[in-house]
């Protein structure tokens, strides 16, 4: 699994010592979308006559009926193609100095002209429409595409958590200065070169002079992640926010100042504990800190590099890590790595799979979820498991997540899906691999934001694995609801 949120537990689990990384969630950045009338310079490509005048000056030939000559046209067509680049202050037409010149005017290129020439283009001031991204968490205009952005409800029906936008208004023009779109364009005042946004009426926004008008704003959301630390041995919480890929402390401070974890509704419950593990795996398994020292030097992969260099020994010591990892056979499982290995045990299953789940939430149990688990269905001589509730009436589930886990289970007789009446230790078996946990497999995420770290432990020894497999399947038919 390699999602953004994984990416970012991953890779900031650490990120604050004596804080423990409690989950990683999907989260929206609330954004604008802007419509703006602003005057702008823009780019645009020279007429032919133009260019060929500047080009033909740069070779030296100089004078209107040299020109003209050349290209086998009037010399009324160059003379008005002149004027236009005297206006723009392309060209020079002033008398010829040289004695053997008396009476006729050359043409010369001016330092803008000779910029001109070489781009090929030039630039006027027009008033135009501008297409304009604005983070209303930052309250401020950004580099960000529309292609990035999501809707309000694609945000929620994914689970994420919709951050707080720093102000409720509308964005007004003293909020999208032209200093700050130049900054994004990658211009400095005044400068009347280089790269710009490409304009619908096909030309290039150089530099935009003054913005006169916020004429539409749509509410949209970048996606991010948020991660929540828990302190350790006392009472906080801190929040992170991850936006492609890298913590923006920007984020940070502007979440703060919005009110953080209390804007949220974000919560930390007390861990429920790790089920029991019999004492013989008790005694084998490998530590936190053990597990998560061999998983921050299995994630250092850097690109190929020469036998002996620096670069490839540290790729062949993340290969080592990653041996060392799996040859585990009883090693603990971090928090946020519990969705992770969900995902690998769908993807992976062979023989058999078993899901114990408390609740069905809509946030986990998507189109994905399920596209992923008709797949699983499908490998021959695979038996899958699921049971769900373990107490809980099915009141407590979201109903369109019970609703696609129950007509997955209708379209395939190797999927048995069975409501439990009594509490049970929250199990995912996979062919030879187990995870003791209780973690809430199908509830991790949605609007309920109470969180509480986990901690389980993953087991791959097969005699362990068929026990706990029979003890499962067991308990599961004795206490079926009929």
């Amino acid at each position: 699994m390699t999602d953004a949120t994984t990416i970012a537990a991953r890779r900031y689990s650490e990120l604050h010592p004596g804080y423990h990384l409690v989950t990683a969630q999907p989260a929206a950045v609330p954004f604008s979308w802007l419509t703006l009338e602003v005057l702008a310079q823009q780019r645009k490509p020279l007429p032919v006559v133009d260019e060929f005048v500047l080009r033909f000056c740069q070779q030296g030939v100089d004078t209107i009926g040299g020109v003209a000559g050349v290209l086998g046209i009037g010399d009324e067509a160059v003379r008005t193609a002149v004027a236009r680049r005297l206006s723009d202050e392309h060209l020079d037409y002033r008398p010829d100095t040289r004695p053997e010149h008396h009476g006729t005017r050359r043409i010369t290129l001016t330092r803008t002209g000779t910029v001109a020439a070489h781009d090929l283009q030039t630039t006027s001031p027009q008033r135009v429409t501008h297409l304009q991204a604005f983070d209303r968490l930052l309250w401020t205009p950004t580099a960000t595409r529309k292609s990035e952005l999501i809707g309000r409800n694609e945000a929620t029906t994914n689970g994420m958590v919709i951050l707080p936008a720093a102000r409720t208004r509308d964005v007004t023009t003293d909020e999208v200065t032209p200093r700050a779109i130049n900054r994004i364009l990658g211009l400095s005042d005044h400068q009347t070169t280089g790269s710009g946004a490409d304009r619908p009426d096909g030309s290039d926004l150089v530099e935009v002079l003054a913005v006169d008008a916020v004429t539409r704003q749509y509410l949209h959301y970048l996606p991010a992640v948020i991660l929540v630390f828990a302190a350790a041995g006392f009472d906080d919480v801190r929040l992170t926010v991850v936006v492609d890929d890298l913590v923006s402390k920007a984020h940070d401070q502007a979440l703060a100042e919005a009110g953080g974890t209390g804007a949220l509704k974000i919560s930390l419950d007390p861990s429920v504990g790790e089920p029991a593990l019999p004492p013989q795996l008790a005694a084998q398994r490998a530590p936190h800190d053990t597990v998560r020292g061999l998983q921050r030097r299995a994630d250092t992969t850097p690109p190929g590099a020469e036998p002996g260099t620096v670069l490839a020994a540290a790729d062949e010591d993340a290969a080592t890590a990653r041996a060392e990892l799996a040859a585990l056979t009883v090693r603990s499982v971090p928090s946020f790595e519990h969705p992770e290995l969900l995902v690998a045990a769908v993807a992976s299953a062979r023989r058999r799979f078993l899901l114990l789940a408390p609740l069905l939430r809509a946030a986990v149990v998507t189109d994905g979820l399920i596209a992923q688990l008709e797949v699983m269905l499908r490998r021959r001589d695979l038996v899958a498991r699921i049971a769900y509730g373990l107490g809980h009436p099915d009141r407590d589930h979201d109903a369109d997540a019970l609703d696609r886990i129950q007509r997955l289970a209708d379209a395939h007789d190797n999927l048995t899906l069975v409501r439990v009446d009594t509490a049970m230790a929250h199990d995912l078996i996979f062919d030879d691999t187990w995870v003791n946990t209780s973690f809430d497999w199908l509830s991790y995420r949605g609007p309920n934001r109470v969180y509480r770290r986990e901690e389980g432990t993953l087991v791959r020894s097969a005699d362990a694995v068929d026990d706990r497999y029979q003890q499962c399947v067991s308990a599961i038919d004795l206490t079926i609801v009929t």
